[in-house]
């Protein structure tokens, strides 16, 4: 399995996962122009992409699906809870949609979504198995549940939201105090510290490589995020970059591109 990010924060998001038999993008909330590039940079042409899952209707996840779709008659899926706001937001051809709420595969890929608790009309992750190659999309939630756990633990990878420091946010002066209120609620994002949280467990049940995620361009940076969650999870005796690996998805270019290996059996 190779697996890239395409874009990731409020400005737009997009991540490509890629079997051995099939192509698929996770949200897209980018220009078309922009993903044609990004795409071109991993040599995949647009119209081999197999379909588009969509994890929440808000648009910096969905904004950028009608333009692409309609020009590679690509397929859209979504869960049949928000099948009403995406037929509205999003004008393509009845056939292209597909509304699920249960696991389902596309071609080799098997895709188990699960439930976030986020500020949408209803939000869902993401874990994508080829064959026991696992990766997990795991962004837009205002807290780690057990039940979430549950669902991504032992993901080989993990792109796990990381979205702002709380110092940052309440002291931002552009953000009222509602939205301020929203981010940090239980169904808002996820802080730095509550993101090392997560990160601790997951090394208990094996992960062993995590992208931090919608990092929030004026209530947090990279380095901050970075740092927070490596000084947290050092106190817990977790080495970055021994026990862990952490990485970075960026707002306006492509990560790292990962290949996750099924176990040779």
């Amino acid at each position: 399995m190779r697996v890239c990010n395409l874009a990731s924060g409020s400005s737009g998001n997009c991540t490509y996962i890629e079997s051995e038999k099939t192509r698929i993008l996770v949200d897209n909330g980018k220009p078309l122009s922009y993903i044609f590039d990004a795409l071109n940079e991993l040599k995949i042409a647009p119209e081999t992409i197999s379909a588009i899952l969509i994890t929440h209707e808000h648009s910096d996840h969905i904004k950028g699906i009608e333009k692409f779709a309609r020009a590679y008659n690509t397929k859209v899926y979504a869960h049949i809870e928000i099948s009403e706001i995406v037929k509205n937001q999003i004008h393509i051809p009845s056939e292209l949609f597909y509304f699920y709420d249960t696991d389902f595969y596309i071609e080799d890929l098997h895709i188990e979504p699960f439930p976030l608790p986020h500020d949408s009309k209803f939000c869902v992750g993401y874990k994508i198995s080829e064959n026991d190659a696992v990766v997990s999309i795991c962004t837009d939630l205002g807290h780690f549940s057990d039940e979430t756990f549950e669902a991504v633990k032992s993901s080989a990878l993990i792109y796990l939201e990381a979205n702002y420091d709380p110092e940052m946010l309440m002291s931002y002066p552009n953000y009222p105090p509602f939205l301020k209120r929203r981010i940090n609620g239980p169904k808002g994002h996820l802080s730095n510290l509550n993101c090392a949280k997560a990160i601790e467990r997951l090394v208990h049940s094996g992960t062993r490589l995590v992208v931090l995620s919608h990092i929030s361009e004026h209530s947090n940076t990279v380095n901050l995020a970075i740092s927070t969650i490596a000084n947290y999870l050092e106190s817990k005796n977790i080495i970055p970059n021994v026990n862990i690996r952490l990485d970075i998805a960026h707002h306006e270019h492509r990560g790292t591109i990962f290949r996750i290996n099924p176990t040779i059996k």
